[in-house]
Protein backbone atom coordinates (compact mmCIF):
# COMPACT_ATOMS: atom_id res chain seq x y z
CA UNK A 1 0.00 0.00 0.00
CA UNK A 2 1.27 3.46 -0.87
CA UNK A 3 1.09 5.99 1.91
CA UNK A 4 0.59 9.68 1.12
CA UNK A 5 3.21 12.18 1.51
CA UNK A 6 2.53 13.36 5.20
CA UNK A 7 2.02 9.65 6.69
CA UNK A 8 5.84 8.92 4.67
CA UNK A 9 7.22 12.35 6.31
CA UNK A 10 5.91 10.85 9.71
CA UNK A 11 7.43 7.58 9.40
CA UNK A 12 10.58 8.63 8.01
CA UNK A 13 11.32 11.26 10.75
CA UNK A 14 9.69 8.60 13.53
CA UNK A 15 9.69 5.23 12.33
CA UNK A 16 8.99 1.92 14.23
CA UNK A 17 11.88 -0.50 14.02
CA UNK A 18 11.26 -4.09 14.94
CA UNK A 19 14.00 -5.30 16.49
CA UNK A 20 16.10 -8.31 15.05
CA UNK A 21 15.97 -11.40 17.43
CA UNK A 22 19.05 -13.40 15.50
CA UNK A 23 20.83 -9.96 13.90
CA UNK A 24 22.24 -7.23 15.40
CA UNK A 25 20.01 -3.80 15.39
CA UNK A 26 21.41 -1.08 13.15
CA UNK A 27 22.44 1.87 15.27
CA UNK A 28 20.06 4.77 15.10
CA UNK A 29 21.27 7.00 12.64
CA UNK A 30 22.47 10.69 13.98
CA UNK A 31 19.59 13.62 14.17
CA UNK A 32 17.28 10.87 14.63
CA UNK A 33 14.66 9.41 16.83
CA UNK A 34 12.89 5.76 16.46
CA UNK A 35 10.52 3.39 18.32
CA UNK A 36 12.08 0.11 18.80
CA UNK A 37 9.39 -2.73 19.58
CA UNK A 38 11.86 -5.30 21.89
CA UNK A 39 10.99 -8.67 23.44
CA UNK A 40 10.24 -6.66 26.60
CA UNK A 41 8.15 -4.07 25.19
CA UNK A 42 8.41 -0.76 23.38
CA UNK A 43 11.42 1.88 23.89
CA UNK A 44 12.17 5.26 22.54
CA UNK A 45 16.07 5.57 20.71
CA UNK A 46 17.85 8.95 19.68
CA UNK A 47 20.98 9.60 18.38
CA UNK A 48 22.10 13.29 18.54
CA UNK A 49 25.83 15.34 18.62
CA UNK A 50 25.72 15.58 22.39
CA UNK A 51 24.80 11.66 23.00
CA UNK A 52 22.50 8.67 22.79
CA UNK A 53 19.20 7.71 24.80
CA UNK A 54 17.24 4.80 24.90
CA UNK A 55 14.42 4.39 27.42
CA UNK A 56 11.43 2.06 28.01
CA UNK A 57 7.97 3.36 26.92
CA UNK A 58 5.62 0.12 27.89
CA UNK A 59 6.13 -3.14 29.07
CA UNK A 60 4.85 -6.07 27.93
CA UNK A 61 3.32 -8.50 30.18
CA UNK A 62 4.90 -11.37 28.30
CA UNK A 63 7.91 -11.88 25.56
CA UNK A 64 7.43 -10.57 22.39
CA UNK A 65 8.91 -12.13 19.64
CA UNK A 66 11.54 -9.87 18.76
CA UNK A 67 15.23 -9.03 20.22
CA UNK A 68 15.87 -7.45 23.24
CA UNK A 69 17.89 -4.19 23.75
CA UNK A 70 18.82 -1.97 26.92
CA UNK A 71 18.81 1.31 28.06
CA UNK A 72 21.10 3.52 27.27
CA UNK A 73 22.00 7.20 28.86
CA UNK A 74 24.31 9.30 27.60
CA UNK A 75 22.47 12.77 28.90
CA UNK A 76 22.70 12.52 32.54
CA UNK A 77 26.06 13.19 32.10
CA UNK A 78 25.63 16.73 29.86
CA UNK A 79 24.92 18.64 32.97
CA UNK A 80 28.32 17.41 34.79
CA UNK A 81 30.24 18.80 32.03
CA UNK A 82 33.14 21.14 32.35
CA UNK A 83 32.13 23.48 30.15
CA UNK A 84 28.11 22.93 31.00
CA UNK A 85 29.19 23.79 35.05
CA UNK A 86 31.17 26.66 34.37
CA UNK A 87 28.18 28.50 32.12
CA UNK A 88 25.52 27.45 34.74
CA UNK A 89 28.09 29.20 37.61
CA UNK A 90 29.59 32.15 35.66
CA UNK A 91 26.29 32.70 33.48
CA UNK A 92 23.18 31.30 33.99
CA UNK A 93 23.06 31.94 37.72
CA UNK A 94 24.31 35.35 38.00
CA UNK A 95 21.47 36.00 35.37
CA UNK A 96 18.73 33.82 36.83
CA UNK A 97 19.63 35.34 40.56
CA UNK A 98 19.77 38.83 38.75
CA UNK A 99 16.40 38.69 37.62
CA UNK A 100 14.77 36.41 40.84
CA UNK A 101 15.43 39.91 42.70
CA UNK A 102 13.72 41.99 40.91
CA UNK A 103 10.92 39.24 41.34
CA UNK A 104 10.82 37.95 37.70
CA UNK A 105 11.33 34.66 35.87
CA UNK A 106 14.25 34.12 33.17
CA UNK A 107 15.56 31.97 30.25
CA UNK A 108 18.56 30.73 28.58
CA UNK A 109 20.18 28.30 26.37
CA UNK A 110 23.13 26.03 26.41
CA UNK A 111 23.59 25.20 22.74
CA UNK A 112 26.91 22.72 21.19
CA UNK A 113 29.17 22.27 18.35
CA UNK A 114 31.38 20.24 17.20
CA UNK A 115 34.71 22.15 17.17
CA UNK A 116 34.05 24.21 20.37
CA UNK A 117 31.72 22.48 22.78
CA UNK A 118 29.28 24.16 24.62
CA UNK A 119 28.74 27.93 24.82
CA UNK A 120 25.72 30.11 25.90
CA UNK A 121 23.28 31.81 24.00
CA UNK A 122 21.13 34.86 25.58
CA UNK A 123 17.49 34.66 24.49
CA UNK A 124 15.24 38.11 23.82
CA UNK A 125 12.42 37.07 26.25
CA UNK A 126 9.89 38.78 28.15
CA UNK A 127 9.64 38.18 31.73
CA UNK A 128 7.06 38.90 34.77
CA UNK A 129 6.99 37.18 38.53
CA UNK A 130 4.64 34.51 36.86
CA UNK A 131 6.33 33.44 33.23
CA UNK A 132 8.94 33.91 30.59
CA UNK A 133 8.17 34.58 27.04
CA UNK A 134 10.56 34.09 24.19
CA UNK A 135 10.25 36.81 21.79
CA UNK A 136 11.81 35.47 18.83
CA UNK A 137 13.89 32.01 19.01
CA UNK A 138 17.26 32.45 17.65
CA UNK A 139 18.66 30.32 14.59
CA UNK A 140 21.31 28.57 15.41
CA UNK A 141 24.16 28.29 12.81
CA UNK A 142 24.76 24.99 10.79
CA UNK A 143 26.29 22.51 12.95
CA UNK A 144 24.80 23.96 16.36
CA UNK A 145 22.34 22.42 18.23
CA UNK A 146 20.53 23.24 21.45
CA UNK A 147 21.40 20.96 23.84
CA UNK A 148 19.74 22.60 27.27
CA UNK A 149 16.95 24.56 27.21
CA UNK A 150 17.03 26.38 31.11
CA UNK A 151 14.32 28.76 32.68
CA UNK A 152 14.32 30.23 36.24
CA UNK A 153 10.91 30.48 38.43
CA UNK A 154 12.94 32.84 40.73
CA UNK A 155 12.03 32.34 44.61
CA UNK A 156 9.15 29.92 43.05
CA UNK A 157 9.49 26.35 43.49
CA UNK A 158 11.00 24.43 40.99
CA UNK A 159 8.79 22.28 38.65
CA UNK A 160 7.67 22.28 35.20
CA UNK A 161 4.22 23.67 34.43
CA UNK A 162 1.63 22.67 31.92
CA UNK A 163 2.78 25.68 29.52
CA UNK A 164 6.52 24.08 30.26
CA UNK A 165 5.33 20.99 28.85
CA UNK A 166 3.84 22.49 26.02
CA UNK A 167 7.13 24.47 25.23
CA UNK A 168 8.72 21.52 25.87
CA UNK A 169 6.91 19.33 23.38
CA UNK A 170 9.03 18.57 20.23
CA UNK A 171 12.85 17.95 19.49
CA UNK A 172 15.43 16.65 21.48
CA UNK A 173 17.77 18.60 24.53
CA UNK A 174 17.61 18.65 28.26
CA UNK A 175 14.93 21.10 30.05
CA UNK A 176 16.29 22.61 33.33
CA UNK A 177 14.39 24.85 35.54
CA UNK A 178 15.84 26.49 38.70
CA UNK A 179 13.58 27.75 41.65
CA UNK A 180 14.03 28.76 45.30
CA UNK A 181 16.58 31.27 44.64
CA UNK A 182 18.32 32.11 47.76
CA UNK A 183 21.81 34.13 48.82
CA UNK A 184 23.96 32.93 51.15
CA UNK A 185 27.57 34.85 51.91
CA UNK A 186 27.44 36.35 48.28
CA UNK A 187 26.67 32.79 46.82
CA UNK A 188 23.68 31.79 44.81
CA UNK A 189 21.38 28.99 45.03
CA UNK A 190 18.45 27.44 43.26
CA UNK A 191 17.11 24.17 43.55
CA UNK A 192 16.67 22.70 39.94
CA UNK A 193 14.46 20.01 38.65
CA UNK A 194 16.27 18.66 35.51
CA UNK A 195 14.95 16.32 32.51
CA UNK A 196 15.44 14.77 29.16
CA UNK A 197 13.30 15.85 26.15
CA UNK A 198 12.48 13.20 23.63
CA UNK A 199 9.66 14.36 21.21
CA UNK A 200 7.23 15.02 23.51
CA UNK A 201 8.38 12.25 25.98
CA UNK A 202 9.82 13.00 29.20
CA UNK A 203 12.39 11.62 31.35
CA UNK A 204 13.13 12.81 34.79
CA UNK A 205 17.07 14.04 35.79
CA UNK A 206 18.31 12.93 39.51
CA UNK A 207 18.91 16.18 40.50
CA UNK A 208 22.33 17.43 42.27
CA UNK A 209 23.35 20.00 44.06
Amino acid sequence: MDLNLKDRLIQERFPTIMVPRYEELPPCPLHHTRLLMARGGIYIDTRQPFGRLRRGLWSSDRDLPYGEVEEVDEFTVILRDPQVTAIFENVILPEAAAYARDNREWAGWIVRTEKEGYSYVALDFEASSARVVISERPLLPEHTCLVVDVHSHGTMKAFFSFTDDADDFGGVRLSVVLGSYSEEEGRHHFEYKGRAVVEGFYFDLEAEP
